[in-house]
C-alpha cells in the first residue's frame, strides 16, 4: 500500500470539490493519481506521466520504476502526508503506486504570471523596459539575463506556517559583504508568521532599527535597477507571488537614485540628483519655514514683501498652523484620487480638482494667497523624489518640523531639524552609514 493515506491527504484539505483522485493501471499493479485542478495544468498532466504510460504499456515495459516513468522535470518522493499537501498546494501532481509502496510528486504547476512590462510607477526616459512579475522564477530568470556571471547566487527560503511562501536572497559572491549577507539569512530564516508572508512582512523583519522614521530597505519593479545595485554590492529579496524586490543594505543616497542616472553621464545624472535633493528641501522646510516668518520672524523679509503677505493674510481668522494642514490634506486627497481613478480622469481631476478648492479656499478667506504657492512646490518637490518610502518619511519629518515651528517659531523648527539629524547620522543598518554611499567589497 502506498505510504501516504490518501484519506488523511483529504481531510488535510478539508475534503475540497477540486481535489481529484484517478485510478490507473500499470499493466498488472494499480496506482492512484492525486491532483488538484485549479492548480495544475492537464496537458503537463498528460504529457508528463499519461502519455508515457500509455506507451511504456503498448511496449509492454510497465514494470519499470516510477521515478524513471515520469517525464517532468521536478520529481521528489512523498514521505508524510504534510509532503504531500504540500507538493499539491505548490501545483504538483502526486502518484502512488501500490506495487512499489512510494509516493511521487511531480510539477504540473499552471502557470499564468503575466509577461514583463515597464512599470507603472518607475517609468523611465531611457533603459530597459522590462518589469518583475509575480512569479519567482520568470524573476530570477530576469536577474540572470542581466548578470550573466558565475558569481550570482541565490538562496531560498520557504516561510509561513499556514501559506508557505518561496522567498530568493540574490546577490553576488564577492561583491556583496559576506557579514550583511549572514545577518540578511540569519532574519530571513527566523521569521514565523501563520498567515501568508508578503514584502511588507519581510521588510519589518529586515529593519536594523525598528523605531526608525527612514526607510531601511528600498523597493523596486525595474530588474535593470535592481541589476545595476547587484552588481554594487547589494542584496535583493524575492518573493513569490509578489513583483516587488526589496534591496538592501541602503544609504539615503541610495533612495534618490532613478534609473535614468544608471545611464546617463556622470554630471547630467548629479544634475538630476541635485534636483532631487532641492525637491526633498522643498518638500521638508517650506511649510515650517512659512509658518515661521508668518508667525514670528516678519523682519527677515524685505519690506515690500512684508506688506504683500500682510495683505493676504488680513482675512484668514484662523492660526498658520490651521491653513498648512488644511491645504496638506487637500493635495493628498487630490493626489490620493488620481492614483485611484483611470488615466484620463485622474489628470482632469487633479487640475480641475486643485485650481476649483484653492481659489475657493482663498475667496472664502480660508487661507492665503503665497500658502497656495508654498503648498503646491512643497507637493512637487516630494513627487520628484524618486522612491515612495522616502517619500512618506519626508510627509513625517515635514509634520514634526511644522508643530516644531508652531510652538516656538525658528528655533523649534531648528530644535526639531537637529533631532532628526542627529538621529540620521547615527542610523547604521547593516553597519552601513545611511548618510554615505555603499560601497562593493571590490571596491
Amino acid at each position: 500500500m502506498p505510504t501516504v493515506d490518501i484519506a488523511l491527504i483529504q481531510e488535510a484539505l478539508c475534503h475540497t470539490d477540486d481535489f481529484i483522485i484517478r485510478e490507473l493501471n500499470m499493466g498488472e499493479d494499480k496506482a492512484v493519481l492525486l491532483y488538484l485542478e485549479t492548480m495544475c495544468d492537464k496537458a503537463k498532466i498528460e504529457l508528463s506521466l499519461l502519455k508515457q504510460l500509455q506507451r511504456e504499456s503498448n511496449d509492454g515495459q510497465v514494470a519499470m520504476r516510477m521515478e524513471e516513468l515520469l517525464t517532468a522535470t521536478k520529481v521528489k518522493p512523498c514521505l508524510s502526508v504534510q509532503d504531500a499537501v504540500d507538493a499539491l498546494l505548490e501545483g504538483s501532481a502526486i502518484i502512488c503506486s501500490e506495487a512499489a509502496g512510494h509516493c511521487y510528486s511531480f510539477d504540473v504547476s499552471q502557470q499564468n504570471s503575466r509577461s514583463p512590462e515597464e512599470p507603472v510607477n518607475e517609468r523611465s526616459l531611457a533603459g530597459n523596459r522590462d518589469g518583475f512579475v509575480e512569479h519567482l522564477q520568470t524573476n530570477l530568470n530576469l536577474v540572470r539575463k542581466h548578470l550573466s556571471t558565475g558569481e550570482l547566487r541565490v538562496r531560498y527560503f520557504k516561510l509561513g506556517t499556514n501559506a508557505k511562501r518561496l522567498v530568493a536572497m540574490v546577490w553576488l559572491d564577492g561583491t556583496a559583504d559576506t557579514g550583511i549577507v549572514n545577518i540578511a539569512t540569519n532574519r530571513i530564516s527566523s521569521m514565523s508568521s501563520s498567515h501568508d508572508l508578503h514584502p511588507g512582512l519581510i521588510r519589518k523583519q529586515l529593519r536594523e532599527s525598528k523605531y526608525s522614521i527612514f526607510p531601511q530597505t528600498l523597493s523596486t519593479e525595474r530588474v535593470d535597477f535592481a541589476a545595476a545595485l547587484l552588481a554594487r554590492g547589494r542584496i535583493c529579496v524575492l518573493c513569490d507571488r509578489s513583483s516587488a524586490c526589496l534591496i538592501l543594505p541602503v544609504s539615503y543616497y541610495t533612495f534618490m537614485l532613478a534609473a535614468d542616472d544608471l545611464i546617463q553621464g556622470t554630471f547630467p545624472s548629479l544634475l538630476m540628483r541635485m534636483v532631487r535633493v532641492l525637491g526633498l528641501l522643498f518638500g521638508l522646510i517650506l511649510p515650517s519655514l512659512y509658518i515661521t516668518i508668518v508667525g514670528f520672524n516678519y523682519e527677515v523679509l524685505p519690506f515690500s514683501m512684508v506688506n504683500t503677505i500682510k495683505s493676504s493674510l488680513e482675512n484668514v481668522p484662523y492660526p498658520p498652523i490651521f491653513e498648512v494642514f488644511l491645504m496638506i490634506m487637500i493635495f493628498q486627497l487630490i493626489a490620493e484620487a488620481t492614483l485611484r481613478l483611470p488615466s484620463t480622469l485622474a489628470q482632469m481631476t487633479g487640475i480641475v480638482g486643485g485650481i476649483t478648492i484653492s481659489e475657493s479656499l482663498v475667496q472664502i478667506g480660508f487661507v492665503s494667497n503665497i500658502l497656495i504657492v508654498i503648498i503646491a512646490l512643497t507637493t512637487i518637490g516630494k513627487f520628484a523624489i524618486p522612491s515612495t518610502e522616502l517619500r512618506s518619511s519626508t510627509t513625517m519629518i515635514q509634520f514634526a518640523l511644522i508643530i516644531g515651528a508652531t510652538i516656538l517659531g525658528f528655533y523649534g523648527m531648528m530644535f526639531v531639524f537637529v533631532i532628526i539629524l542627529i538621529h540620521f547620522l547615527a542610523l547604521e543598518p547593516y553597519g552601513v552609514p545611511y548618510c554615505l554611499t555603499v560601497r562593493s567589497v571590490k571596491r
